[in-house]
């Protein structure tokens, strides 16, 4: 599957981190959905979870919060594919998501991380 099939969703109350994030993410010819909070980004996984192949996810957000989102979506949909946007330090790989980026964080990062998720690079020979 190409790059141009993929829709990610980015769930972040910052408006500059989260327009960064869709031109970069766009660049690279991904569909892009965007939520500036918890709840709105739920409203649109609810809607759109098939369609959707990964979310970046802030930790800290006004109202419903990174922690309470991803386990709506989690029970939405088990199998989704989350990575935790956050500026503190976290247990993330207790939290059943694909991984963490760090705020503050550059474009280059995020682009890195998003295609480390959709093309892993092949698993060591433990021969």
């Amino acid at each position: 599957m190409s790059d141009q099939q993929k829709t990610i969703l980015i769930a972040e109350d910052e408006l500059l981190v989260r327009e960064a994030a869709r031109m970069a993410l766009e660049d690279e010819n991904y569909t892009v959905l965007l939520a500036d909070n918890g709840d709105e980004a739920i409203e649109i996984f609810v809607d759109q979870y098939e369609n959707i192949d990964l979310v970046l996810l802030d930790v800290q957000m006004p109202g419903m919060n990174g922690d309470d989102a991803l386990e709506q979506m989690q029970f939405i949909d088990p199998d989704v594919t989350v990575i935790f946007v956050t500026g503190v330090i976290i247990d993330w790989e207790e939290l059943g998501v694909a991984g963490i980026i760090q705020k503050p964080y550059g474009t280059d990062e995020l682009l890195r991380r998003v295609r480390e998720i959709f093309f892993p690079p092949p698993a060591a020979d433990s021969r």
